[in-house]
């Protein structure tokens, strides 16, 4: 994996309330074929892993089994993620909005926006912006 300086943006809206997230730090990446895998430390101790195909993102952060969320986002579907805490399971459902990877003037771009869902409830919706120089 090559490492690289990345700069993140994170736009959560929960209940009304929006609240906006901006980290910088190094991360690695590896492109294979189609895929692409992303990985970082968020706070300089949660690891995060990305895994992006063609129109899949699938996002894994946490340190056992026990704590860790598991997101599952899919363009043209809505697919079942969880989210685990102390060994206790909340499943919840995604449903993605944006999609999109580019590379331009020597960075990589990835964009998405999505909601959560646990039911019918809509927990709340999200958007990331991941750049790596």
């Amino acid at each position: 994996m090559t490492a690289s300086k990345f700069d993140l943006t994170s736009i959560m809206t929960q209940a009304g309330e929006t609240a906006t997230t901006h980290v910088q730090g190094t991360g690695y990446w590896e492109q294979s074929g189609n895929e692409l895998r992303i990985a970082y430390l968020e706070a300089g101790e949660t690891p995060v892993k990305l895994l992006l195909t063609a129109e899949k993102l699938i996002i894994r952060r946490g340190v056992d089994h026990q704590n860790f969320s598991l997101l599952r986002l899919n363009l043209h579907s809505q697919e079942a993620c969880q989210y685990r805490v102390q060994g206790r399971e909340m499943a919840l459902t995604s449903q993605t909005h944006q999609l999109a990877f580019e590379v331009k003037a020597g960075k990589q771009q990835l964009q998405v926006e999505y909601d959560l869902f646990s039911g019918l409830y809509l927990i709340g919706n999200y958007a990331i912006t991941l750049i790596f120089t």
